[in-house]
């Protein structure tokens, strides 16, 4: 419908801008001399305002609508990439990165409690699975668009275009007229909406999943780029390399929202986790520049596994337990926004500490810990399903 693809739009465009620091970052420490923590600071603080805003946006959801919220967190992200592109210094450009992560978590929240509308079952899981393809085909585009732009034209070029981007796609969103309705207001305490979440199983999962993601796509976001610039690549290679990973995670999404609808979620979560932390090992190994380059696209159906997976979990856990769709997204994007927070700060000091593969040794726990609680609860339900 009208305004699913409207958001898709909207999300579209918001990853984009998020991605779009990943082969700039690089530039941005040569240019302004900044240290392996400060450029990790540049990745990590739109999770911290994500982190920030996530939770009261879906309460407000529940209560007020999603709409309105969705289109103001849309004028938001069109004001700070203005600000990114004009930003004078590693201060204020820190500030407007952070500007970015409020609009970004106002519209990743308000957004997926708007798609949560739809119907119960394989349809509901196919629109909010969509939104991770929607995001996947903007990592396609967005790394090596910006990459491309920051090295031929000017550093500021890329949040130019992002601006002009965000303002068609918060304008499909608002011209959509108004039908679909977001879930029933939720009257239920935050204390109880926390307590039901916090034993229901595919709520955990989900928020098990979003930490994860956090922690690992920051560390690889950070490290992979700084290694292949010190390696000679230019920001456009290093924009390429991520956009053909992403180009199999787009199809990967795919296949594993339909997987999700037909309530095969935790196994896959947990196959996938136990992959992804033994592939992760490779940069530990070595850091040469065709290791990296196999391990950014070989990771792809994994990530997307991963990545796929959440909001559709999420979205059954919230009816299990009888909570509203905005404060579960919202909690999940609170796991999402502190991991993505935490992940390139965390990666950074340990590689400055004792190298890049120290820095990558955070992630390969979490995936390791998930992959072992996601495989048993997977067991556990089998159990009680047959008993």
């Amino acid at each position: 419908m009208a305004r699913v693809a409207s958001v898709y739009l909207l999300l579209f465009a918001t990853e984009v801008g998020w991605l779009a620091m990943v082969p700039l970052a690089p530039r941005f420490a040569e240019e302004l001399d900044l240290s392996p923590v400060q450029t990790g600071a540049l990745l990590a603080v739109a999770g911290f305002a994500m982190l920030a805003v996530a939770l009261p946006v879906g309460l407000l959801a529940d209560r007020l609508g999603a709409r309105r919220l969705t289109l103001a967190g849309g004028a938001l992200l069109v004001l700070s990439h203005l600000w990114q592109a004009v930003a004078d210094g590693y201060v204020e450009l820190l500030a407007a990165r952070t500007v970015f992560g409020v609009g970004m978590g106002i519209v990743w929240t308000a957004g997926l409690a708007l798609l949560s509308a739809v119907p119960a079952g394989s349809r509901r899981s196919m629109a909010l699975g969509g939104t991770i393809t929607s995001a996947g085909a903007a990592s396609v585009v967005g790394p090596v668009a910006a990459g491309y732009l920051g090295d031929e034209v000017t550093l500021g070029a890329p949040f130019v275009v992002l601006a002009a981007l965000t303002v068609v796609a918060s304008a499909s969103l608002a011209v959509v007229p108004t039908r679909l309705q977001t879930s029933a207001p939720e009257s239920r305490p935050l204390r109880g909406s926390f307590a039901r979440g916090a034993v229901e199983r595919y709520v955990l999962a989900a928020f098990l999943l979003m930490i994860m993601l956090g922690i690992v796509n920051g560390t690889i976001n950070l490290l992979v780029p700084l290694e292949l610039r010190s390696n000679g690549l230019t920001a456009t290679e290093i924009g390429l390399a991520f956009s053909v990973s992403s180009g199999v995670f787009v199809a990967g999404t795919v296949l594993v929202s339909r997987a999700a609808g037909r309530g095969l979620g935790f196994g896959l979560a947990g196959l996938a986790a136990g992959v992804y932390a033994v592939l992760l090992g490779l940069p530990v190994l070595t850091t040469a520049t065709l290791a990296l380059l196999v391990f950014v696209v070989v990771r792809g159906p994994f990530w997307a596994t991963l990545s796929t997976l959440p909001y559709p979990l999420g979205a059954i856990g919230a009816d299990r337990a009888g909570i509203g769709h905005g404060a579960v997204v919202g909690m999940l994007n609170v796991a999402w926004g502190g991991s993505n927070a935490v992940g390139p700060l965390l990666a950074g000091a340990l590689a400055g500490v004792g190298g890049t593969g120290l820095g990558f040794l955070p992630a390969i726990a979490i995936c390791t810990v998930a992959s072992i609680w996601l495989l048993g609860t997977t067991a556990r339900e089998r159990r009680e399903a047959t008993a």
